[in-house]
């Protein structure tokens, strides 16, 4: 692996969140889950991408708005490939964007389960100070620990992922991070080089 690009993972419920909504079929309120499936649609000069939920009970279709009457230009290419391929990373990205279910004003059923890291790299250059960067993409909010994050993820002991972070190794945005640091959506996890981390995190 390429360990001078930066990593991104994308931190993804077990279970995404359902939605629920009076179905026009049922005549009553159901769950509409995530059917991992986008709609494309362009209107002229303009584009609209919508996620496609279905009523658990008579599959009735729910479509969330994700791209209003967009400019295709303005539209990151790699993502647009991913709508029309029904990229499951896209479709657990937006399934799981609590900003989007509110600006969609859906009422959203909250899921307690674990989760799993979808992981790619960026095209990135990292900075050779660090062994490793990691971008953190948590748009579901989990309330997770850095710490814990990453002794699960980098498959480091709990004891050895502590001293990197009593020993100032594991910053974010050039500030050291504590070890009950939350992860946050968008933040930026670096670790600095050091001899023993640098063996370490070589073949992660």
């Amino acid at each position: 692996m390429n360990r001078n690009l930066r990593k991104l993972w994308l931190i993804v419920p077990d279970q995404l969140p359902t939605v629920i909504r009076r179905c026009p079929k049922c005549k009553e309120k159901t769950e509409f889950q995530n059917s991992g499936k986008f709609r494309v649609n362009a209107n002229g000069k303009l584009l609209d991408v919508w996620l496609i939920y279905r009523c658990s009970h008579c599959d009735t279709s729910w479509n969330m708005t994700i791209i209003e009457r967009a400019n295709p230009e303005n539209i990151d290419e790699d993502e647009y490939k991913g709508f029309l391929s029904n990229s499951p990373q896209l479709a657990a990205s937006y399934g799981s964007n609590r900003e989007l279910f509110i600006k969609n004003k859906a009422e959203i059923v909250e899921v307690k389960s674990g989760y799993h890291i979808l992981e790619t790299l960026t095209i990135t250059p990292g900075n050779k100070e660090y062994s490793l960067e990691i971008q953190i993409k948590n748009p579901s909010a989990l309330k997770l620990r850095a710490d814990v994050l990453l002794a699960g993820e980098l498959e480091v002991s709990r004891s050895r992922i502590k001293k990197w972070f009593d020993d100032g190794l594991v910053t974010s945005g050039q500030e050291v991070l504590m070890p009950g640091a939350r992860v946050m959506d968008g933040m930026l996890i670096q670790i600095k080089k050091e001899e023993a981390i640098g063996q370490e995190l070589l073949d992660v």
